[in-house]
């Protein structure tokens, strides 16, 4: 009974035990805690100071004075150097490109032979017949096709299968035209005049006479052309075949044009000057300000340059008879008057008329052959004889104009050999054509002189200085066609 009773009571001393060591663990904790409130509450009252030493890593980054080091590269600021490290994202692959309406373009350079149209040297490099009809087709609203000139050429322009796609026709420098076809229509042709870029240089040049005029600038690379532009400047002043003489100067500002480095023609000339060796000078300036009756050169003063009378009806010729009151006829062996004076050129030599005038007579007369007889104002009449036949539209009352031509040299008549008979009379007496002295030309318009005297005193300048060859200037023009006053 004894050990019954003691097994019975074991479970409540085990749960006594449990409780005992509870609440011994309470209290530590209790205890734990309460020294922790201590320990802060002195804390609080007395605070503990800590004496800090130096920061080694402060002084690192701490400096008395802005720190640059010894050697110092900037760097590029250039998106593409920053990131050319940077591996490149891949790109896509791009599709293929269109095909280009020009690729593998050819061109066939060809040239007009002679005796040739533009037909026929179009079909030598094998144009097709449904291209070469529409091609010349729309040339022909340009100009006339069926007078192609030998030397003209074109560009004729092929892709690489053979397709017509352009036709570039140089008909001149200043006139170039091109036939192209469509993008989306091949058949169908559209015709273009292409502009033409040109360099106009301002040039002067001065020289002296040697054998003659023409000589002279040939002499110094001038053309024949600018030659006869100079004599027919001065051609109511000076006769150029007869007094011209060894020894006398000249001076020109003129226009020249390139193409491509290439001479194309020569434009006017702007500025003139004749000293003969005994010291008298001519001088003329153009004018192209105002009205067409005040273009033309002028005198430094603005006063006409040109008198009413030229002084030949010729502009190349040699004198075979002067005036005189008596001369022995080679013809008729006896001693006559001969009051003109003749003029050895050429069978077909244009005549020109000397001044504005009316015809007063055209037909044969007897010793003078063919003859043309003008009316000129102030009582002058002007005579042309010997002529191989009359300029066109020359007959009795018809209005001629100052250098028109009224006929051409011949032998018709009393006449050894083919040459001019000229003459001039006023009021019933005839005079010496090679001696008189006419009236001079009028004066520029007030409104356009000032602007002029100041383009002279500009140009007067250059034309006296000392310098013989050089370039005054350059200038780059885009045009369609022919510069005014440029001539090849």
């Amino acid at each position: 009974m004894v050990e019954s009773s003691n097994c019975a009571g074991q479970p409540y001393r085990l749960i006594d035990f449990i409780l005992v060591a509870c609440g011994i663990f309470s209290m530590f904790q209790v205890a734990q805690q309460g020294l922790n409130l201590v320990k802060k509450a002195e804390a609080d009252r007395f605070p503990l100071v800590v004496e800090k030493g130096p920061d080694p890593a402060r002084e690192l980054f701490v400096f008395d004075e802005p720190y640059v080091p010894e050697t110092f590269e900037l760097m590029s600021m250039d998106p593409d150097d920053l990131f050319d490290a940077c591996e490149q994202p891949q790109l896509l692959a791009k599709p293929d490109p269109k095909p280009n309406f020009y690729s593998g373009i050819k061109v066939n350079r060809g040239v007009v032979r002679e005796g040739e149209g533009m037909k026929a040297a179009l079909e030598r490099y094998g144009l097709d017949r449904h291209v070469l009809d529409p091609v010349i087709q729309e040339l022909g609203k340009a100009f006339d096709v069926r007078h192609c000139r030998p030397g003209e050429h074109f560009d004729l322009y092929r892709d690489s299968e053979g397709h017509f796609r352009s036709l570039v026709w140089h008909r001149s420098p200043f006139a170039i035209y091109e036939v192209c076809s469509g993008y989306m229509e091949p058949d169908r042709f559209v015709l273009i005049r292409q502009p033409v870029v040109v360099e106009k240089e301002t040039v002067k040049v001065s020289g002296t006479i040697g054998s003659g005029l023409m000589d002279s600038f040939s002499a110094y690379g001038l053309s024949p052309r600018l030659a006869k532009q100079f004599s027919s400047i001065f051609a109511s002043q000076i006769d150029f075949n007869t007094e011209a003489r060894i020894g006398d100067s000249f001076s020109l500002i003129f226009e020249k044009y390139l193409k491509d480095n290439e001479l194309v023609g020569y434009g006017r000339i702007i500025a003139a000057r004749y000293c003969r060796l005994e010291g008298m000078c001519l001088e003329a300036y153009y004018n192209g300000e105002g009205d067409s009756k005040s273009k033309g050169y002028y005198t430094p003063d603005g006063r006409a340059l040109a008198r009413r009378f030229l002084k030949t009806p010729l502009k190349v010729y040699r004198i075979t008879s002067r005036f005189t009151s008596r001369r022995f006829h080679p013809i008729l062996k006896v001693f006559r008057p001969h009051y003109g004076v003749d003029l050895a050129a050429p069978i077909g030599t244009p005549v020109m008329a000397v001044a504005d005038g009316t015809v007063d007579f055209t037909g044969w007369q007897r010793g003078y052959g063919r003859i043309v007889i003008l009316e000129h104002e102030g009582g002058y009449k002007t005579y042309y004889g010997h002529l191989s036949r009359f300029g066109k539209g020359i007959r009795k009352g018809s209005r001629v104009t100052r250098r028109q031509i009224i006929g051409y040299v011949g032998r018709s008549g009393y006449a050894t050999g083919p040459h001019l008979d000229y003459r001039i009379r006023k009021n019933g007496r005839f005079l010496n054509p090679l001696g008189s002295r006419f009236q001079a030309g009028e004066r520029l318009p007030t409104d356009i002189r000032k602007q002029f005297l100041t383009k002279v005193q500009h140009l007067r300048s250059m034309l006296h200085g000392s310098d013989e060859n050089r370039i005054l200037s350059v200038e780059t023009k885009t045009t369609y066609d022919r510069p005014d006053g440029c001539r090849g």
